[in-house]
């Protein structure tokens, strides 16, 4: 549905169901482009009422939408922290979700250039259950490839949007691809900081440094690096450190010949004392009961 009265490069289109799409994991059901000059009235009032909003009530969609700000600057608010405020600026997608309360404008100063497609599909729904799109980071600061699949949704939406559904909603898909590729960069980053913290914990079970040192080494603050790893262990950096010392412990008291007291010593615990009742925690048993059980000779 094209409005006749828009400019020649403004438009938006609005599309429905449709089988091929849906067996593909995505369907299209909206794509637009609208200049909005500084000074302009935002929004413009021209859309359905399921998507036109007002600033004081913001919006609530029941589609996944993402908005390319190719120009301009401006705000975006959204649950969860409606309070907040997130700066848009050229080059940043905004991501909507479906039941997810939000409202965003330009700067009456810049005026924006916005372009958007909205999907909804199990690839979007899969995607946003892994974690890819939390609803609390809803600024994607995309690259240049964006904007070139947005560059080709508005040429066959504007071609023939019912006919080019099935190759709109592909292209959603590869915006998609492109935002779990870039998000999962940063994913595998920390990933890759949690492994750097194990290897630093596992290497130096002997007379191990603090988790302060081994946060302060690896560049980061210890709550940081604390957090982390538990999300991506499920265990506290702590414990993790508690597991490795006593299966470092218990490989000594198998195969060596050293006292529970050297032991303790080279295992970086404060006393015999401390180290008996953290292994016997941890195992059940005392060190030298351990020991007469396990020793090779």
């Amino acid at each position: 549905m094209k409005n006749d009265h828009m400019s020649e490069t403004d438009y938006f289109t609005y599309l429905p169901d449709n089988a091929l799409c849906d067996a593909l994991g995505c369907t299209a059901f909206s794509t637009g482009y609208t200049r909005i000059p500084p000074g302009s009235a935002y929004p413009p009032a021209r859309h359905p009422d399921d998507h036109h909003f007002i600033w004081e009530k913001g919006r609530t969609l029941q589609a996944y939408q993402l908005a390319l700000v190719s120009e301009g600057r401006g705000q975006l608010q959204s649950a969860p922290d409606p309070a907040k405020v997130h700066e848009v600026n050229a080059g940043d997608i905004i991501l909507m979700f479906p039941g997810v309360w939000h409202r965003f404008s330009p700067d009456p100063l810049t005026g924006w250039v916005e372009s958007w497609i909205e999907c909804r599909g199990a690839a979007f729904d899969r995607i946003f259950a892994m974690g890819l799109m939390p609803i609390e980071d809803p600024i994607w600061r995309a690259g240049s490839d964006a904007g070139e699949i947005f560059a080709k949704v508005h040429e066959l939406a504007r071609e023939d949007a019912i006919l080019n559904q099935p190759a709109l909603s592909v292209l959603g898909l590869q915006l998609l691809a492109q935002l779990c590729q870039s998000r999962g960069i940063a994913q595998q980053g920390r990933v890759r900081l949690v492994e750097q913290a194990r290897r630093a914990i596992m290497e130096k079970s002997g007379e191990p440094p603090s988790l302060e040192t081994v946060a302060r080494d690896l560049g980061v603050s210890y709550s940081t690096l604390r957090r982390l790893f538990r999300e991506h262990t499920g265990v506290s950096l702590k414990r993790y450190q508690t597991d490795v010392r006593i299966r470092r412990a218990c490989e000594l008291l198998r195969n060596s010949d050293r006292s529970i007291k050297a032991i303790s010593g080279y295992l970086g615990y404060s006393s015999p004392f401390h180290f008996s009742a953290q292994f016997r925690k941890s195992t059940g048993v005392a060190p030298s009961e351990w020991r007469s059980r396990n020793y090779r000779s």
